[in-house]
């Protein structure tokens, strides 16, 4: 049986939703060198971008910038938009013309692999997430602190859209009437990250050119947002050095470093493949219930990737440790299970997968110049009214807590440290390794782990918290 929707996931496929000419640098359409029939050729040349990209971000000033997600768009959109190899490298292209690398407006192949790389890096990205246990106590006090700036984050949204006229320059701007789509999208990539962005853009259709113009958007006020978080938390020492009393939480991040570093019995042959298979087979479990969903509900969102985060994150958390395809393992019988290589795995292939994935947004080209030039403004303005609030919120509890003396207790004092409103921030903005990057740059060792664990939790939750989002901002307009 076809355990596919009825329709692909046209929310990323070019070619569901490509014009019959396509705007470039030229009157007409550029020949390429690849064509967009060459399914290796695009295959091999999107990879190659992504790969480059990754280097690119770590070496140069631009890519560093930028990140290397978006460095990965931006080289996928000049390889399809400027026409810089000559054509008599091609027997096909007449004499005086110049020919892209890519085909400009996508191809099958950049469609092909948007919808497998997304569809994959969704699973294989959680397999280390369990909402249990040692697990969540390991995130000690952040929890809280990822939890009011996640909860910043929402109102934040909820106050943009509150201002009747930004919903209203939302719909008018980005292409397709993507506005409200959008928005939700940004919502859940600011409470977990890239791949929540990109499932809820799935699961609501959203068109190719409003998911680039988002991004593009979200990254440039990345730019001012980052920076002013390094150079806050540059003021502050390690929460261990300010309160003997998290003394504990520091030494079981320790532990949990050290066991975590054990080495499994598996070979990363077997690690990477088992990541795979759970990959694989997770999201044929979200495609079949998807599928059947028709019986129970008129609804015509595609369903299957938040299915598919559920049953994730379900597995991860209850699935027995030290089975068969386990993603956790335990050292002792009565031992808290801890991600094991497995799940390390399948962070590492997630990982690569949103690379490619973000060098297919790019791969229309020119097509995509019009939308962002035209949705900038509306998405800006959504964008620095939810990180205002987001910061104000943080802020504010901040000095609440100290005027009413809240910070006598223990619990709210580690809510507030400075060090770890900044990192949950981080982790709510920009997702678990942005939030590890700035504990490690400031040495806040107590940080790195729970860091990394409540971003997790960002991931599992995003998604539902973007879609119920543009459930209510979508009935609230009609």
């Amino acid at each position: 049986m076809n355990t596919m929707p009825a329709q692909p996931l046209n929310t990323i496929a070019i070619s569901h939703t490509m014009p019959s000419s396509v705007t470039s640098l030229y009157a007409m359409p550029s020949p390429s060198l690849i064509s967009s029939s060459n399914h290796w050729g695009n295959v091999a040349a999107l990879s190659f971008t992504a790969s480059l990209a990754q280097l690119l971000g770590k070496t140069t000033l631009v890519g560093k910038l930028l990140g290397a997600p978006v460095t990965a768009m931006a080289v996928a959109f000049v390889l399809s938009s400027v026409g810089g190899i000559p054509s008599f490298v091609s027997t096909t292209s007449a004499p005086t013309e110049w020919l892209t690398v890519l085909p400009p407006g996508g191809s099958p192949s950049s469609s092909f692999l948007q919808n497998v790389s997304l569809t994959l890096a969704t699973p294989l990205l959680l397999l280390g997430t369990s909402l249990k246990g040692n697990a969540l106590r390991q995130c000690g006090s952040l929890l809280g602190s990822f939890f009011v700036a996640s909860f910043g984050t929402l109102a934040g949204a909820m106050a943009a859209f509150s201002i009747a006229t930004i919903p209203r320059a939302l719909l008018m701007s980005v292409p397709n009437q993507d506005g409200l789509k959008i928005a939700a999208a940004l919502l859940a990539k600011n409470i977990g990250g890239g791949i929540n962005y990109m499932a809820v853009c799935s699961c609501l259709n959203a068109s190719p050119e409003s998911i680039a113009a988002g991004l593009c958007v979200d990254n440039v006020m990345a730019l001012v947002y980052f920076p002013l978080v390094s150079v806050l938390a540059s003021k502050y020492k390690d929460v261990v050095d300010d309160d003997n009393g998290d003394l504990i939480e520091k030494e079981e991040s320790d532990e949990s470093n050290e066991e975590n570093d054990d080495k499994s019995d598996l070979s990363p042959v077997e690690s990477l493949s088992h990541a795979f298979t759970l990959a694989a087979i997770l999201t044929a479990g979200g495609q079949f219930i998807n599928s059947k969903l028709h019986y129970v509900t008129t609804s015509p969102l595609n369903l299957s990737l938040p299915i598919t985060t559920l049953l994730t994150v379900i597995f991860s958390t209850y699935y027995p440790p030290n089975m068969f395809l386990s993603p956790s393992s335990t050292k002792e019988r009565n031992s808290d299970p801890k991600s094991n290589n497995i799940a390390k795995a399948g962070e590492t292939l997630g990982t690569s997968l949103l690379y490619l994935f973000f060098a297919t947004a790019g791969a229309p080209g020119w097509r995509l110049k019009e939308s962002i030039q035209q949705s900038f403004p509306s998405i800006a303005t959504f964008l620095i009214i939810m990180y205002g609030i987001h910061g104000l919120i943080l802020w504010s509890l901040k000095k609440l807590v100290e005027v009413t003396k809240m910070d006598k207790s223990k619990y709210w004092k580690n809510v507030v440290a400075p060090q770890r409103l900044l990192t949950a921030s981080s982790a709510a903005i920009g997702g678990p390794a942005t939030a590890a990057a700035l504990a490690q740059s400031n040495h806040w060792e107590s940080l790195l782990t729970p860091s990394l664990l409540v971003g997790n939790v960002g991931y599992a939750l995003a998604t539902f918290i973007g879609l119920l989002f543009y459930g209510a901002a979508n009935k609230s307009l009609l």
